[in-house]
C-alpha cells in the first residue's frame, strides 16, 4: 500500500480502502476502515498522493508526542557495556497530497490498524502521558506486518559503572525518522547515565550513509517517509527524551 499514486486511483489492503475519484473539476478523496469513513474534496491540478508510515502518535487524535515501549522481559546491561537490540513499535499510515516533485505536502488523513493505549511515565504529580506499546526484545531484526508494526534498531550504551536493569524506553516523536520498503525501519539510541536516568533519541541518518549497513533486506530501495511531525514548525521542541523516573 505504501507508495506514490497518480490520480485518480484506488487501492485496497487489509480492510483499508483508499480512492481518489474525479468528478468534474473536483477530486474526491475517500477512505474506509471498518465503520470509520473519511471523505474530502481536493481542488488542484497536477497533484499526486503519497501513502507512507508515520509516527505512531496521531490517532485517535494527537494527545502526546511521547512513545513508551515496554519490554516483554527485563534486560540487564553491564556497566560500560554497549549492545544493539531490535524492538517493534506501532505504525500509523499517513496519506499526503503533494505537487509534482513532492513539494507543498498537505496531510489528508492518518489511520491505524493497531490498538490504541496510553500510559503515564513518572509520578502522577509530574509525569508525562505516553502512547504505550509492548515489544519483545530481538537479537536480529524481526519481520512484522509493515502496515501495523515497524522495527527499531536500538543501541544501548551504559556509560555508568553499575549494572542497569531496563524494562522500558521512552522516545520523543519530534526526532523520529522512518524508512520503508518491504518493512518500516528506524534507528535509535538509549544512553544509561546512572541507575535511574537515561537519555534517548532517534539517529538522524541519510539513506546513502549508515542505513546501508543495516542487516535488513532491500536496504538500497528503502525510502525516507514523510512524517506528520516534520510538517510542523519544531521551534524548540526537544528531539531527545530525558528519562528521569527510571527505566
Amino acid at each position: 500500500m505504501y507508495g506514490h499514486y497518480n490520480l485518480p486511483f484506488t487501492v485496497e489492503q487489509e480492510g483499508i480502502a483508499i480512492s481518489v475519484e474525479k468528478t468534474g473539476k473536483q477530486l474526491i478523496y475517500k477512505r474506509t476502515l471498518g465503520t470509520d469513513k473519511v471523505e474530502k474534496i481536493i481542488l488542484g491540478d497536477e497533484k499526486h498522493l503519497i501513502i507512507n508510515p508515520v509516527e505512531p502518535l496521531n490517532t485517535p487524535k494527537e494527545i502526546t508526542p511521547n512513545l513508551l515501549i515496554e519490554f516483554e522481559k527485563t534486560l540487564l546491561l553491564a556497566g560500560g557495556a554497549r549492545r544493539k537490540i531490535f524492538l517493534t513499535f506501532p505504525v500509523e499510515i499517513g496519506v499526503f497530497i503533494a505537487d509534482n516533485g513532492d513539494k507543498n505536502l498537505q496531510l489528508l488523513d492518518v489511520l491505524s490498524l493497531v490498538r490504541q493505549k496510553f500510559t503515564l511515565y513518572g509520578e502522577v504529580s509530574n509525569g508525562v502521558i505516553c502512547k504505550h506499546w509492548k515489544s519483545q526484545i530481538y537479537s536480529i531484526s524481526p519481520s512484522p506486518n509493515p502496515l501495523q508494526e515497524g522495527i527499531i534498531e536500538l543501541t544501548l550504551r551504559n556509560v555508568s559503572s553499575d549494572w542497569a536493569s531496563i524494562s522500558k524506553v521512552v522516545f520523543s516523536a519530534y526526532g523520529m525518522k522512518l524508512y520503508y520498503a518491504g518493512d518500516v525501519f528506524t534507528r535509535a539510541r538509549m544512553d544509561i547515565l546512572n541507575r535511574n536516568t537515561a537519555e534517548t533519541g532517534f539517529e538522524l541518518q541519510k539513506l546513502s550513509g549508515e542505513l546501508k549497513s543495516s542487516p535488513l533486506k532491500d536496504v538500497k530501495t528503502r525510502k525516507e517517509a514523510f512524517g506528520v511531525y516534520r510538517l510542523k514548525k519544531l521551534g524548540i521542541a526537544p528531539l531527545n527524551f530525558y528519562m528521569g523516573s527510571g527505566f
